[in-house]
């Protein structure tokens, strides 16, 4: 698969509202999802993931996740967030949704990610780790017990064996663009073809990911900020 310019979009479950993180907090509604969707798929980028961050919330959005098939989008939808087995039954049934996005799966529960490969293939499955770096010490996100923890081997191989690709968001920059923290890539044994990294993105780090031959990048909600042109980048 070639190099990808994906589009990250955060999206509130009470309200129905696309939203802008800073630095892994939540702070700036950015406007209803028809219409964030709708202006991401005019700068034609080559995936949106939506994920819904319940940051240990209990959730079941299968009633949301339904709405949304009814945002005509031609780009393609990735969607993650309070997945569980009975979502992923309507989730399967649809080509509207290209893949599926896990986080806390992969800490404790690889059954619903098993199954969603069963029903989407593992092409479908994408690991979403929002990480911080510091002194060399790397932690991931588990949105289920709401914190940043560290890892072992055991970890990484399985987002390894169950991930089709992850998206790496660094926590700490997302929602600027100071520039993603590529040397955290040294701490994290994979294939660094199944990389997509985003927080931070400037366009320096997009031109260096592409070099670097990762999968790409997701750039975050700033897309919509301003006009926007994918055109020189690619």
């Amino acid at each position: 698969m070639s190099f990808r310019i994906c589009s990250t979009v955060l999206l509130d479950a009470s309200s129905n509202v696309a939203i802008q993180s800073y630095g892994f907090k939540l702070k700036r509604v950015l406007g209803d999802i028809k219409s964030v969707l709708y202006y991401l798929d005019i700068y034609q980028v080559d995936e949106i993931h939506l994920i819904i961050p319940f940051k240990g919330e209990g959730s079941n959005p299968v009633s949301l996740y339904n709405s949304l098939k009814f945002i005509p989008l031609s780009s393609p939808l990735s969607i993650g967030g309070g997945i569980d087995l009975k979502s992923l039954e309507m989730i399967s049934r649809d080509p509207y949704f290209e893949r599926i996005i896990f986080n806390s799966a992969f800490f404790d529960d690889h059954e619903v990610i098993r199954y969603a490969a069963k029903k989407m293939g593992h092409q479908a499955i994408v690991a979403y780790l929002p990480f911080t770096f510091e002194e060399n010490q790397l932690a991931i996100y588990n949105s289920k017990i709401d914190a940043f923890c560290g890892v072992d081997d055991k970890f990484w191989d399985d987002v390894n064996n169950l991930s089709n690709e992850v998206i790496l968001l660094d926590a700490y920059a997302e929602g600027t663009k100071q520039g993603f923290s590529f040397s955290v890539l040294d701490f994290i044994p994979l294939p660094i073809n199944k990389f997509l990294i985003s927080g931070g993105i400037n366009e320096s780090d997009i031109f260096h990911a592409k070099q670097m031959k990762l999968a790409g990048v997701s750039i975050d909600n700033k897309t919509l900020h301003n006009e926007f042109s994918l055109k020189g980048l690619r």
